[in-house]
């Protein structure tokens, strides 16, 4: 069955470098957890980046988005534009800490 895509045509581009981290699989959506890379440079398409945890985009379907980047990474984020972005699902940043103990929970692949 097709699944609805992340994000409508409609909404626009998203406000920062979106992605997925392999391996984690969030229940919300039924999906491949979705991270977003600080930095104010655009990242290409099919980039595949490692960096250090930095926080969580928590919104309130559970859908939530890991932040990654560089140390100090998150100065680069456009918390403006993400909230934007999320508006009506209550945004919130959450700190590293909250982001690994959200990723603990999380199967590494779908539950039957």
């Amino acid at each position: 069955m097709p699944r609805e895509p992340p994000w409508r045509p409609e909404w626009g581009l998203p406000p920062v470098n979106y992605g997925l981290i392999p391996g984690y699989y969030n229940p919300a959506d039924q999906d491949t957890l979705d991270a977003i890379w600080a930095s104010n440079e655009p990242i290409p398409a099919g980039s595949w980046l490692e960096g250090q945890v930095l926080g969580m985009l928590w919104v309130r379907d559970g859908d939530h988005k890991i932040i990654l980047g560089e140390p100090q990474g998150l100065q680069k984020l456009d918390l403006e534009g993400l909230w934007r972005w999320f508006e009506g699902r209550q945004p919130r940043l959450a700190k590293a800490e909250e982001a690994e103990a959200f990723m603990r929970t999380l199967p590494s692949e779908p539950r039957p």
